[in-house]
């Protein structure tokens, strides 16, 4: 099967939508029904395994922050504690001063008293240095006691949120375990629906040629100026006279390799007689003049006639087109339809058709003008000014 650069989808219903786009020079060839749907499932199924990696993502971070949160508070306490000794050693210390300072009173006194203090009053003032001494070994027993039990309870407290971690770890494991299987089983799902896809899209693929399709400098009449850097567009720059050029790449009419071709024109000046398009068998000597009544020749006059085989067909001008209009032919090889069509609309005829008998030729789009100044701009797509839909 054969791959046009220009290949359009056609059908028997053949409606227009402006400014759209088509791919690959392609026009949403449907496939039995198929290709669209499946598209669809396959981006909605994209979307779920990108929101199941999220949510998986956002699972190790909450974790990680469980984690962080753990390895906090067992900083703070051991803060707390360091904290809580180092305040009672300085209570210690404030305590051994002033009792160094009440013993140096207590000399002081007792120097005084060797001469005049009675034995009474002496035993008065040991005595009370030792309930303060008594009450000192209270209060240092009192705070080494509760710094003792505070300790130990650090421990307790860290086992305590280890556990709870732990469950939560074992929790969001089983969770994220299950969700991971089940994420696994759906790209399973979504492998085997891509490869149904891509085998719908074998034979769509097979009506497709990617070749970019231009007009031929070496089968250009030397009074047409081909311009542009994508040699799109021809300019007739000569004294008036029908001359004619042909685009590089054919179509192949061939019912055993079948192809949808189309093509269309902008008419971007046209300043006398008319301007004729189509497609026909490519052939030197037929530049100098104007391509419509050769045989195999299938064309669009500018004055609204067509031309099926060489043989014209009038309208009476209710086709005609001039600057502004874009128009375009397009024919399926499987079934030699051509149609016609002019800003976005299909013409009115159905009954034209490539003769049998040049059925499995070669043919090229081509363009014939007459007039200085004439200039048009071919689109071979795959990029349309109107996008058709065949049913």
């Amino acid at each position: 099967m054969s791959i046009s650069t220009n290949s359009i989808n056609y059908g028997d219903d053949f409606t227009p939508a402006e400014n759209g786009e088509v791919n690959g020079g392609a026009i949403n060839l449907k496939n039995d029904g198929q290709f669209d749907g499946k598209n669809s499932e396959s981006i909605a199924d994209q979307q779920q395994l990108k929101e199941l990696r999220e949510k998986f993502a956002k699972m190790e971070m909450e974790l990680k922050i469980a984690k962080l949160e753990l390895e906090n508070v067992k900083k703070i306490a051991k803060l707390e504690l360091e904290n809580k000794v180092l305040e009672q050693k300085l209570k210690n210390q404030e305590l051994m001063v002033e009792q160094k300072a009440l013993k140096e009173k207590v000399d002081k006194i007792e120097q005084k008293m060797e001469k005049n203090a009675t034995a009474g009053q002496l035993s008065k003032i040991l005595e009370k240095i030792s309930e303060l001494e008594k009450e000192q070994r209270q209060q240092n027993e009192n705070t080494t006691k509760d710094a003792a039990d505070q300790f130990s309870k650090i421990p307790e407290k860290i086992n305590e949120l280890e556990t709870q971690q732990k469950e939560q770890n074992e929790n969001t494991t089983k969770s994220t375990s299950d969700q991971f299987s089940e994420m696994q089983n759906d790209q399973m799902g979504l492998l085997e629906k891509f490869s149904e896809i891509e085998k719908g899209q074998k034979p769509i693929k097979a009506l497709l040629n990617l070749r970019q399709n231009y007009w031929d400098a070496n089968a250009c009449h030397k009074k047409l100026e081909i311009i542009g850097d994508k040699n799109l567009t021809v300019h007739h720059k000569g004294k008036n006279g029908w001359c004619s050029v042909f685009a590089e790449y054919s179509i192949l009419m061939n019912k055993n390799s079948p192809n949808i071709f189309y093509y269309e024109i902008s008419v971007k000046n046209k300043i006398g007689w008319f301007i004729s398009f189509g497609f026909g068998v490519k052939q030197q000597n037929k530049l100098n003049g104007r391509i419509r009544h050769e045989y195999g020749t299938y064309s669009y006059d500018s004055f609204g006639d067509f031309c099926i085989n060489g043989k014209g067909k009038e309208t009476n001008g209710e086709y005609s087109y001039g600057v502004g209009d874009t128009v375009g032919i397009g024919v399926n090889s499987a079934t030699r339809q051509i149609i016609f069509t002019k800003n976005g609309l299909r013409l009115g005829y159905s009954n034209f058709f490539v003769a049998p008998s040049s059925a499995d030729r070669s043919f090229h789009p081509f363009v014939s003008m007459y007039s200085f100044g004439d200039k048009i701009e071919a689109n071979f797509g795959p990029n349309f000014k109107f996008v058709w839909h065949l049913t």
